[in-house]
């Protein structure tokens, strides 16, 4: 399990008080647990038990009495004597008060504090309630276990054959484990950062220092994770970076049932309130408590636990500020151990279930270990976080816009003295032991190069020194150039952090041509993310396409497109561009161009009498990405997205300019894009996209639109059988439709995977795909054949992805107006493929 742990950290990416008592709380009849008890200590400090009745409670001071509370049982005080650290404790029924118990503890009764608490959460929210607010926060994660719960000795591993007892193997890994963990954690992490708030510019965390034990530079990526939300008031709660529905919100009273646990005294009054979901479900469901106030019904304290294969429970406590009778998050803590179900559980966006590790001998009778006792169960990662200084409704400026963590530039290199002014528990000897042993292990095993390999590699990159090989160009095909083989370049952050310098060069081994580009790009601003950038490529374009020259880079093994197309023509560009982010979830480009544009195929263009067979066009082309949902971060590298959100806009104008650079037309093009999708934790997804384009003037057929055909111009149905894109119209003929006016709407839910066997794990998905168009003096275009799309086409059909390592199959049927005579002609049968590096 710790293995697993530690990977967590990896791939994405507390100190104890003086006296501290655990313990469980049992029924004294029936001896099952009590989950959710109330824990009081004598000196005022509380917690309350988990869902298998089990406690821990610290403090700073000797604790002398634990008051134990249940609603419908008797509440018990204990005595704590000085040596002993674990109590198990029974609570007895209370019969008299049992039926005050069952009315007070009534569906409806919770139903309508919890209807409360949704009719006052805007008042509550402290992003919604406040003008402005700062805090700064630190926070530690720990994956340690106690020594003392780890054995000391070598398990012996034999097998029984033939009546004799042989050995197998000595299995060392429980003691040294416990030797490991009586000097140091297993690993340890720690950060500071100040979070600001504003009601025009939103929440933005700048991280002041950060040590990742290791990494003498962190994994950015690590900590975009969003952890655990900030509070307890949007639509969803996230943990470890998936998103649950709030149990405080509208939809929650459809998905939640809900039950008064207790009613918790003090000088603001709460109802402890249980909720779990109604139904069922494969995977692992929020479920917990929340400290509810009575009088404000704004949320105290809240537990949120999901028990699975892995259990992870988080925790999070607000403080009451009178003056703006609000309660403020003041800390959290996060948790993940070994479940005791196999129940799979969310984690990062997707399911992870634990199997168990089976060696080379499987666990049956003829099998004999001298230590039956998983010991690594034991060991957990513990998140703590601890908000301080908190500063309400006084000024706060935010630079920018839309970002959601910023980097201090020495957030890597503080002092043991800076540490030492934030750290809210000073840190243990084992703390500081586990930094400078996992330290060094990091420097002789290069975890920073082997982490940076992992995550380059992932972009299509292969990192060396100063330059990273793009693998983009290394190897694709198409029925033009053949096998289109060679390699692209870049310079990294080592050569310089504002100054790129890149290109490729690619060879066709069927039209026996060589292409390439070569390009530099400085950045003027970096908070902007303000680059300006050259280029010159001479290569192939595919007739018709158009592309929106603000998408970022995307890497595919294969593009399922290029290996049917025919049709391209040469350009030689020459561009010059200016790209600049207006907002973080805004950027703007703005692109000169020149093309020299030389059609392979036959083709002559007819326009104010004259007719051109090559030509060249100059475009002013201008675009605007706006992603209103989707989370920025900007590091010492520069800006990268850590959270995708929907629906994202994309707008793009080009103007082509007659007379100017030897342009031989004039025109315009607009183009828009639009894209929404939403991932229920148990329902898949479901996603939709809408294009659509309008091109007026002299255009060229090299200047119009096609709508992402992807079907083989050949006779029968296995000469068409190819690989299936996704926006793609996988029936429609590579150059059947052109048009200088289109719309097209692409809409899919793909199911979640169902199991046939461990190794075989199927994903269906079910598609709807529409398109409509026109064109405009088609006169002009000799040479080529092609229809329009006014009255409108249709195609629908599903895919089986996934069957077998990676691959599966496409089924897509053509209907309505351009349904084809012979039947077989509207059918596409293909196979897919989804890659994936398993990082």
């Amino acid at each position: 399990m710790y293995r697993l742990l530690i990977l967590i950290i990896f791939c994405c990416t507390s100190a104890t008080a003086q006296y501290q008592i655990s313990g469980i709380v049992t029924d004294e009849n029936t001896n099952t647990p009590l989950p959710f008890a109330n824990v009081t200590t004598n000196n005022g400090t509380g917690t309350i038990t988990n869902r298998d009745g089990e406690f821990t409670i610290s403090e700073n001071t000797p604790i002398k009495e634990l008051s134990i509370s249940y609603i419908g049982y008797q509440t018990s005080t204990i005595a704590i004597a000085n040596q002993k650290k674990f109590y198990k404790i029974t609570l007895k029924e209370n019969v008299e008060n049992l039926a005050a118990v069952t009315i007070s503890a009534t569906d409806s009764v919770a139903l309508n504090i919890i209807k409360e608490a949704i009719a006052n959460r805007k008042q509550n929210n402290p992003e919604k309630a406040l003008n402005s607010f700062r805090f700064l926060s630190y926070s530690k994660l720990l994956v340690t276990a106690n020594p003392d719960s780890i054995s000391n000795t070598i398990d012996t591993v034999y097998q029984i054959k033939n009546g004799e007892k042989k050995l197998v193997y000595v299995d060392s890994t429980d003691y040294n484990l416990k030797k490991r963990l009586e000097k140091s954690h297993l690993y340890i992490t720690e950060k500071v950062s100040e979070y600001k708030f504003n009601k025009t510019k939103g929440k933005r965390e700048n991280i002041l220092a950060n040590r990742m034990a290791g990494f003498e530079e962190p994994i950015y990526q690590v900590l975009a994770i969003q952890m655990q939300s900030f509070s307890f008031y949007d639509d969803t709660y996230t943990i470890f970076g998936t998103s649950y529905t709030n149990p405080i919100t509208h939809s929650a009273l459809k998905e939640y049932t809900y039950k008064i646990l207790d009613t918790v005294p003090g000088s603001r009054p709460a109802y402890l309130v249980y909720y779990k979901p109604k139904r069922t479900e494969d995977i692992a469901g929020l479920q917990g408590v929340m400290y509810i106030d009575t009088s404000s019904f704004a949320i105290q304290k809240s537990v949120a636990q999901l028990k699975g294969s892995i259990d992870v429970e988080a925790k999070q406590t607000f403080t009451y500020l009178p003056e703006q009778n609000i309660w403020f998050p003041k800390s959290k803590t996060l948790a993940i151990k070994n479940g005791e179900t196999d129940q799979a559980v969310s984690l990062f966006g997707g399911r992870i279930k634990l199997e168990e590790d089976e060696h080379e001998f499987p666990r049956d009778s003829t099998v004999i270990r001298t230590d039956e006792k998983d010991d690594q169960a034991a060991v957990q990662m513990i998140l703590k976080e601890q908000n301080f200084n908190i500063a309400i409704n006084k000024p706060v400026t935010i630079k920018g816009h839309g970002l959601e963590i910023a980097f201090d530039d020495n957030a890597f290199n503080r002092d043991e003295n800076y540490w030492n002014t934030y750290r809210i528990d000073s840190i243990t000897p084992r703390g500081l032991e586990t930094y400078r042993y996992i330290d060094s292990v990091g420097k002789a095993e290069d975890y920073k190069d082997k982490i940076n390999f992992v995550l380059k590699l992932t972009n299509g990159y292969l990192p060396t020194k100063y330059i990273d090989l793009d693998l983009r160009y290394l190897l694709k095909y198409n029925a033009h150039e053949g096998f289109r083989l060679g390699m692209g370049a870049t310079t990294n952050k080592n050569f310089s952090n504002v100054f790129k310098i890149h290109g490729y060069t690619v060879y066709g081994t069927r039209d026996k041509k060589m292409k390439f580009g070569i390009g530099s790009d400085v950045r003027l601003h970096k908070f902007t993310n303000t680059w300006l950038g050259l280029m010159y490529i001479d290569d192939l374009e595919e007739i018709g396409n158009h592309n929106f020259i603000t998408d970022g880079r995307a890497f595919y093994v294969f593009q399922p497109r290029l290996f049917n197309i025919e049709t391209f023509h040469r350009t030689k560009v020459t561009q010059i561009s200016l790209s600049h982010n207006i907002t973080s979830k805004m950027r703007l480009k703005v692109m000169l161009a020149q093309n020299q544009i030389d059609p392979t195929y036959a083709y002559t263009f007819f326009n104010d009498g004259q007719s051109f067979q090559n030509f060249t066009t100059t475009e002013l082309t201008s675009a605007i990405s706006w992603q209103p949902y989707s989370k920025f971060m900007l590091t010492p590298d520069g800006f990268s997205q850590i959270e995708r959100g929907y629906p994202s806009f994309t707008l793009q104008v080009q103007q082509g300019l007659s007379d100017f650079l030897n342009g031989d037309f004039n025109y315009t093009k607009f183009n828009f894009r639009t894209h929404y999708q939403i991932q229920p934790l148990e329902s898949g997804k479901s996603s939709i996209t809408l294009n659509a384009g309008i091109a007026l003037g002299d255009l060229p057929i090299t200047e119009v639109f096609h709508v992402s055909p992807n079907s083989p111009n050949k006779a029968s149905i296995m000469r068409r059988f190819s690989v299936a894109g996704i926006d793609n119209f996988e029936t429609m003929y590579f150059n059947e439709f052109f048009s200088d006016r289109y719309a097209t709407v692409m809409g899919r839910h793909d199911f979640l995977p169902f199991k046939i066997t461990n190794k075989i794990k199927p994903q269906l998905a079910l598609f709807s795909k529409a398109g409509w168009g026109n064109m405009s003096n088609r006169e002009k275009h000799d040479f080529i054949e092609f229809k329009t799309l006014d009255k409108g086409y249709f195609e629908s059909g599903l895919e089986l992805n996934n069957i077998l390592s990676g691959f599966g199959l496409s089924g897509a049927y053509r209907y309505g107006y351009y349904h084809l005579p012979h039947f077989d002609d509207n059918i596409s049968f293909k196979f897919t493929y989804n890659f994936s590096l398993n990082f």
